[in-house]
């Protein structure tokens, strides 16, 4: 039996666009896609403005329902005008892109471009989002771009923490730091979320001073620094050989219990390459004391920082564990052992890596030669650094 009306009350409907608007949202929110549309082809007034906005709220019903798939259908069957209508494609494009129909997407953005519609700071943002879906982070910047030039675009919140994300992935220092200056000088009250997400983008590009400064405020406003805020502390802390400051952050979060492998990796990283190797020594005890497992990483550190200074026996002392742990080495380690090997004059040692890293199955890299190259030369085994060298060239490295 069809579910469509017929008679006097169907003739009603058609001409009324109230009751049209009514008959067809009640079709949409049952799944009953093909009796709203045949309505919609039947109607019997215009008021193009009016259509727009049912057309929308028709796609936006689904959207809220989760039925993407009867949205793109209403969408495709809606008679299309001249100048597309911003929030249609905007919501279109937001419904593309959690279906990773990316090309779709940027396909009604470029329609959008063409029309020479204007776009809002909602636009923006769908656009920008659909695009760091997509992976496609230099086409994001370029939306960024073109949005910088409108002068009347304020971004919210939510888009100003997709900018910094956005410069951050991008390793763009100078455009976070304009951004957070301007973003300061606005005098806009910020929440945790905030807090949190500019010190974790922002770390490179503010001196470490203005970091702390904004960490202590974010603290005496009552919120609550994450796991990431607290580790990202501690390594602007530690290269800037601030330990003092980064024994406090470390504490403050394992008191919260925020403390994971990344922040002792990263305390455990800074002492080493600072040579404050008994601090190192006894931030790996640490580690192992609460119930971590020391990870490659701090390995491949202490090897690095021990084969710097040339002891061998060090060096030897934390392969040992390596293998005691059951962790095999990758190649930031083979090329800091090969390194270790050079300044300690095992050149032999070294050169025998190599062998080791392809049997186990580890290609080496650009790196491996060049370290390799430098311990012979250093040992006077210049031949054999020609030799390799040449090899080199014909790996094409």
């Amino acid at each position: 039996m069809s579910l469509t009306l017929e008679g006097p009350l169907y003739d009603h409907v058609l001409k009324n666009q109230t009751s049209c608007a009514i008959l067809v949202t009640a079709y949409v929110k049952n799944c009953l896609i093909d009796n709203a549309l045949e309505v919609l082809r039947d109607k019997q007034w215009e008021d193009p403005i009016f259509e727009d906005n049912l057309y929308h709220l028709l796609i936006c019903s689904c959207k809220d329902l989760g039925h993407l798939e009867n949205a793109i259908k209403i969408f495709t069957c809606m008679p299309r005008s001249a100048r597309p209508n911003l929030n249609i494609f905007c919501t279109m494009i937001d419904i593309y892109s959690k279906m990773s129909l990316f090309s779709e997407a940027e396909k009604l953005y470029a329609e959008l471009k063409t029309s020479g519609v204007k776009l809002d700071m909602i636009a923006f943002s769908v656009i920008i989002r659909m695009y760091v879906k997509s992976g496609s982070l230099e086409e994001a910047c370029l939306v960024l771009e073109i949005m910088n030039e409108q002068k009347n675009i304020v971004p919210d919140a939510y888009l100003l923490r997709d900018m910094l994300r956005i410069y951050q992935r991008c390793g763009m220092d100078d455009k976070l730091g304009k951004l957070y200056y301007k973003v300061l000088k606005n005098g806009e009250i910020w929440d945790e979320e905030m807090y949190n997400c500019v010190i974790n983008c922002c770390a490179r590009a503010l001196p470490v001073d203005e970091l702390s400064r904004l960490f202590d405020e974010m603290l005496q406003r009552g919120f609550a620094p994450n796991t990431i805020t607290f580790n990202v502390m501690l390594n602007a802390y530690g290269k800037s050989r601030l330990f003092e400051r980064a024994r406090k952050v470390f504490w403050m979060a394992k008191k919260r219990g925020l403390v994971d492998v990344i922040s002792y990796n990263t305390i455990i990283a800074a002492y080493g390459k600072n040579k404050y190797l008994k601090n190192m020594s006894a931030a790996v005890k640490k580690m192992q004391f609460d119930g971590f497992s020391v990870s490659l990483e701090a390995y491949n550190c202490m090897l690095d920082v021990y084969g710097k200074e040339g002891w061998i026996e060090e060096v030897a002392g934390v392969l040992t564990e390596l293998k005691e742990c059951g962790i095999r080495p990758d190649l930031c380690s083979y090329n800091t052992l090969i390194k270790a090997y050079g300044i300690a004059g095992m050149v032999e040692d070294a050169v025998a890596l190599v062998k080791e890293m392809r049997e186990n199955g580890i290609e080496p890299d650009r790196i491996t030669y060049a370290n390799l190259i430098t311990a012979l030369r250093k040992n006077d085994m210049y031949l054999e650094a020609v030799k390799w060298s040449l090899w080199m060239k014909q790996m094409g490295l």
